[in-house]
């Protein structure tokens, strides 16, 4: 695997831009205060020279007996003694006269250029002389450029070790940083491989831990799903196996002349037809509503309406059996998507109708976001309820009845399409209920619910 463009590089990257811009931000800082030092060294040294200057001129040696260049050399003694060497000082009598200077003497001064500006010193009314003052150097000073030689290569030595160690460290930070997003890469490419039996590891930052337990829950989840393919490949294979043998069978015998073409025996054949197409049908409806795209057009639609359409599909079932269809109206409308729920309840009343003993009543109460649907009878066996919405789960209460398996599936998903559940309850005193909640998001599979009292007959 490359690095290119890798956690490890951008770690290693961002961790060196961030020091280089660290240390731009102290030389840019260091560069300032270096400025404002100077300015301020440079201004004191400045008002130093000015006041000497003053001074000098004012004094005894300054207005001492003596020739002209006596009294200049005087000064000069006094500037040399008091005045640092790297303030340029220019002392004038007071005809304006070069008379001493920091610049020394025999060094061309007669050659120096005259200052533009002078100062001049006054005393009762009277001129003494004039000053100018330079701009001081600081480098000027051997000791000052010593100092400033040495601090900059110090600056520099220090600077290129500091990257070094910088790079070390980023180097060690990445490496530990970047470590678990790796086996979390590589536990991800093992799942997309399709090796979903090796956990991955859960360590390092928080976000990467998060996401190794997220890919965790994801393999756990297809190792679930693999194995309730297989299952249902198993069962539809078994399902499909019955009445298509049958009716393989039924058309051979008559083929081969064993049976007679009868009208009984042509209808028998296409009854095992009837639930291969049955079963076909229940899946394709179950892949569509379990697909992502899938959708709801929800409406408000009348209660007694829905109760009444039930009531005629499955009258015709219920008289066979002698078996009463009660309807409790809560609320005259519901809002929920009318034919994805009438096909939810329908699969449920019609388990309810196939599992009521002759005689029984099956009661349908809608709320306005609660279907219940009750019927008596025997109970579901306690093993089998946590499997009743299983695809294809045909237990001892169903095993040898008609349908595909999928009708209570098909219930539980049209149920979460709306934001709900669907619930199932089963004792030998209160018989079986089944409970479509919508929009309520608790998924709660088996709860304990008052069942409804009998209302009306329709």
């Amino acid at each position: 695997m490359t690095l290119t463009g890798s956690m490890f590089r951008r770690t290693i990257l961002a961790f060196l831009v961030s020091y280089v811009v660290l240390l731009l931000v102290l030389g840019t800082a260091l560069a300032i205060g270096y400025r404002q030092s100077m300015q301020e060294w440079s201004r004191r040294r400045i008002e130093g020279a000015e006041q000497a200057a003053r001074q000098i001129l004012g004094s005894e040696a300054a207005r001492g007996p003596g020739a002209s260049a006596t009294r200049a050399g005087r000064i000069q003694e006094e500037i040399d003694r008091a005045i640092p060497g790297d303030v340029p000082l220019f002392v004038f009598d007071a005809d304006e006269e070069l008379i001493a200077t920091t610049r020394g003497v025999g060094r061309g001064r007669d050659l120096m250029q005259r200052p533009d500006q002078l100062v001049p010193v006054l005393r009762d009314g009277h001129t003494l002389g004039f000053f100018a003052v330079g701009p001081p150097a600081f480098r000027s000073d051997d000791a000052n450029d010593v100092l400033i030689e040495s601090l900059t290569a110090a600056a520099l030595v220090g600077a290129v070790v500091a990257i070094a160690a910088a790079f070390l460290v980023a180097f060690a930070l990445a490496s530990w940083l970047t470590r678990p997003a790796t086996d979390v890469a590589d536990g991800i490419m093992r799942i997309a491989d399709g090796s979903l039996d090796i956990p991955v590891p859960e360590r390092g930052a928080t976000e990467v831990c998060l996401i190794a337990r997220a890919a965790n829950g994801l393999s756990e989840r297809l190792r679930g799903e693999r194995d309730l393919r297989t299952q249902w490949a198993q069962d539809i294979a078994h399902d499909l196996r019955t009445p298509v043998a049958s009716a393989k069978a039924q058309l051979e015998a008559i083929v081969d002349g064993v049976h007679e073409a009868s009208p009984e025996r042509v209808a028998k054949t296409l009854k095992e037809l009837a639930r291969v197409e049955i079963l076909i049908a229940d899946l394709e409806e179950l892949t569509r509503l379990e697909a992502p795209e899938a959708s709801i057009a929800v409406t408000d639609f009348s209660t007694a309406d829905f109760a009444a359409s039930l009531y005629e599909s499955f009258v015709l079932d219920a008289d066979r059996k002698d078996i009463d269809i009660r309807t409790e109206l809560e609320v005259s409308s519901i809002s929920a998507d009318e034919q994805l729920l009438f096909r939810a309840a329908g699969n449920i009343v019609n388990n309810a109708i196939r599992h009521t003993p002759n005689g029984g009543v099956v009661t349908i109460s809608l709320s306005e976001k609660e279907i219940r649907i009750h019927n008596p009878g025997d109970p579901i066996p306690e093993h089998d309820l946590p499997h009743v919405f299983d695809r294809l789960f045909r237990g001892e209460y169903a095993r040898n009845s008609r349908g595909s398996g999928l009708g209570l599936t098909i219930a539980k998903r049209i149920a979460e399409l709306h934001d709900g559940y669907l619930s199932v309850t089963s004792t030998n005193e209160n018989g079986t209920e089944f409970s479509i909640h919508l929009w309520n998001k608790l998924h709660t599979e088996f709860t304990e619910a008052p069942f409804p009292s009998h209302g009306q007959k329709r």
